[in-house]
């Protein structure tokens, strides 16, 4: 018992040798207890810390300082703890092997959202010249649709003119035969009936 790594401490001894929270010292030990770390406890079920647990915690505060969240500082504390790192002369390098791969590992992050914004200011660039492309297209098919209406209102207009001016004639035509039925006439005095009332004249000039 005299030797200081078989001397265990309380969670109170712990957090104020580290300078946190005792709650935050009871989530930090949940995390790695999730990762299967196991800590010793007494009779009442309270754990007991050694010298290698203040030594991890140690680290995984100094990872917590650098912005890393806390699920990847447990994971990468507990894998640590089951190898032994924080046993005698491994814990000496332990920090500095941590930070160079956390460096490695945010120097990925960088990468990777550069290229996330690379990829979405492509999307939006791709976004923009396919509405503007739509945009044109809309213009010019309401421009040819706009003239295929036109000339098919100017046409439907003609054929209505002529139309009429078929019905018109169609009509001078029944009344200048009517007449002549009528009359049973010589050829000379008929024409001259029907000239005297201006049937003929408008039959030339819709035919002339």
């Amino acid at each position: 018992m005299n030797n200081a790594e078989e001397f265990g401490y309380f969670a109170k001894t712990i957090s104020k040798k580290l300078g946190i929270a005792t709650d935050t010292l009871r989530n930090w030990s949940l995390k790695l207890e999730a990762q299967g770390v196991e800590f010793e406890r007494n009779v009442r079920n309270q754990r007991i810390y050694y010298e290698k647990d203040i030594k991890a915690f140690e680290n995984m505060k100094e990872l917590l300082n650098l912005q890393q969240p806390l699920n990847d500082v447990s994971k990468i504390i507990a894998e640590k703890i089951k190898k032994g790192f924080y046993n005698g002369d491994y814990s000496e390098k332990n920090t500095e092997i941590t930070l160079s791969v956390l460096h490695h590992k945010n120097a990925i992050i960088t990468q990777e959202k550069q290229m996330e914004q690379f990829k979405n200011q492509l999307i939006q660039e791709f976004d923009d010249k396919q509405n503007e492309i739509l945009e044109q297209l809309k213009k010019e098919l309401t421009k040819e649709m706009t003239i295929v209406m036109q000339d098919r209102f100017e046409n439907a207009v003609n054929e209505a003119v002529k139309m009429a001016l078929l019905q018109e004639r169609k009509e001078i035509a029944r009344q200048v035969l009517k007449e002549i039925e009528e009359n049973k006439l010589q050829s000379t005095s008929t024409i001259e009936k029907i000239e005297e009332k201006g049937i003929l004249n408008r039959l030339k000039r819709l035919f002339s």
